[in-house]
């Protein structure tokens, strides 16, 4: 019977979701349900092979699924489980992959019934273009999946994360640290909001007579994820910002170090601001 099923239900089928989707394919012989706001978006992702099965409405995805997973902005991720609160299956463990943890970590927990688990889950994988097109089942290959419980001692939250441990085996990711929400925040205020803020920081402006045969690996890979999502990231930065400043306060540092070194031609400051980051870069690679 399809209820007797191990069910995932994906709420919101574009990139991450999609790419969910498609590497969940056989993970516990599940049955995957989909929801999209978009219906061609949903339809898209059934005639791929991304899903099995598209849900009308959230409360319908979830209430067989086994495991749901909100794959939506953290405003939208707060409103969808505030509204299919009931409709959850009993013992379910429910997800979602906002980039920022600290408040939705303490709303959700409060939304969900007695005996619906929660544990949030961050894929550190992406493009810089996103939507279901951009879909695909090796996405997650090689990356990073936190695991981020809102409280590690409440009842049920160790079988949510040994789920979300074997569901990121399964869709091959390589490392699966464990974070509380606020070092979660810290540490992406600085992997992720810095890394975005300066890329869109740098295509602020640009020569106006440069082409592409100017520009190779260093300032490809500087600037690729500026082609961003201005309305999410906005949200994120703002629901950050209180990790995020720090980060960016001492990037700004950094930079007026260097511009006062060459302002001043001085070349052994220089020098040692260079080294500096040339073993700290190496000491990244061994973390």
């Amino acid at each position: 019977m399809e209820n007797s099923r191990f069910t995932v239900a994906i709420i919101g089928t574009g990139l991450i979701g999609g790419s969910l989707g498609y590497a969940l394919k056989g993970f516990r012989g599940c049955l995957r349900v989909g929801c999209d706001a978009d219906a061609a978006i949903l339809s898209n992702a059934v005639e791929k092979g991304a899903i099995d099965k598209a849900a009308e409405s959230v409360t319908e995805a979830v209430k067989t699924a086994d495991l749901s997973i909100f794959c939506l902005n953290p405003d939208a991720v707060v409103s969808e489980i505030e509204n299919a609160a009931s409709s959850f299956k009993q013992g379910s463990v429910v997800t979602e992959i906002c980039g920022v943890k600290s408040r939705v970590s303490k709303i959700i927990p409060e939304l969900l019934p007695d005996g619906i688990h929660y544990a949030g889950l961050h894929p550190m994988a992406g493009k810089e273009v996103g939507g279901f097109v951009n879909a695909g089942g090796n996405l997650f290959r090689g990356a990073g999946f936190i695991i981020v419980p809102a409280n590690a001692e409440q009842a049920g939250t160790a079988g949510a994360v040994d789920l979300l441990r074997e569901l990121s085996k399964y869709v091959g990711t390589s490392r699966v640290p464990v974070n509380t929400p606020q070092a979660h925040d810290r540490i992406i205020g600085y992997t992720s909001d810095l890394m975005h803020i300066a890329a869109a920081a740098l295509c602020g402006d640009y020569p106006k007579d440069m082409t592409i045969a100017h520009t190779a690996g260093a300032y490809r890979d500087c600037t690729r994820i500026a082609e961003i999502d201005a309305k999410l990231w906005a949200e994120l930065l703002l629901e950050n910002a209180g990790y995020a400043l720090p980060h960016l306060d001492a990037y700004i540092k950094a930079l007026e170090n260097y511009r006062e070194a060459m302002a001043k031609g001085d070349r052994e400051c220089l020098e040692k601001l260079l080294e500096a980051s040339n073993r700290n870069k190496k000491e990244m690679k061994t973390l």
